[in-house]
């Protein structure tokens, strides 16, 4: 495996649009698996993970590899999700799109990390911009 960037997403866990469904909240990886975060001080929940990085900046845009890393090429993204616990699929999702992070991004975040705070994100689409964060 070549790169890897470090990520971490931050999320208040209440259901949004809650239909009554009793639900996990996790970061979901490729395969439909969820993945609990750690409950913060501060009510945030916290998921850490990597993605690979695929290519290299003469190649263009970074484009991302990995079990959490969905969707097509030029157009990847992570999701973070409520799981309804009856096993009828997802009450709803937010779609962080990892097209915002760039070459110059990723050098920064070398030995450290990066992060993104979801909190007041809606759910559904994934096609706005996700305001991502070098932190040690």
């Amino acid at each position: 495996m070549g790169e890897v960037l470090r990520v971490r997403l931050l999320r208040a866990p209440a259901a949004p649009r809650s239909d009554g469904s009793a639900v996990r909240f996790g970061l979901q990886d490729k395969k439909g698996g969820m993945h609990g975060g750690v409950m913060r001080g501060d009510g945030l929940v916290q998921f850490d993970f990597d993605l690979a990085i695929v290519g290299t900046p003469d190649q263009g845009a970074p484009e991302f590899g990995g079990p959490f890393a969905s969707g097509a090429k030029g157009e990847r993204f992570v999701y973070l999700s409520w799981q309804r616990l009856d096993g009828a699929g997802f009450m709803n999702r937010i779609k962080v799109r990892l097209a915002d992070i760039d070459w110059p991004l990723i050098r920064v975040a070398q030995g450290g990390r990066l992060e993104a705070d979801l909190s007041g994100v809606a759910t559904g689409g994934g096609n706005r911009p996700v305001a991502w964060r070098a932190i040690d």
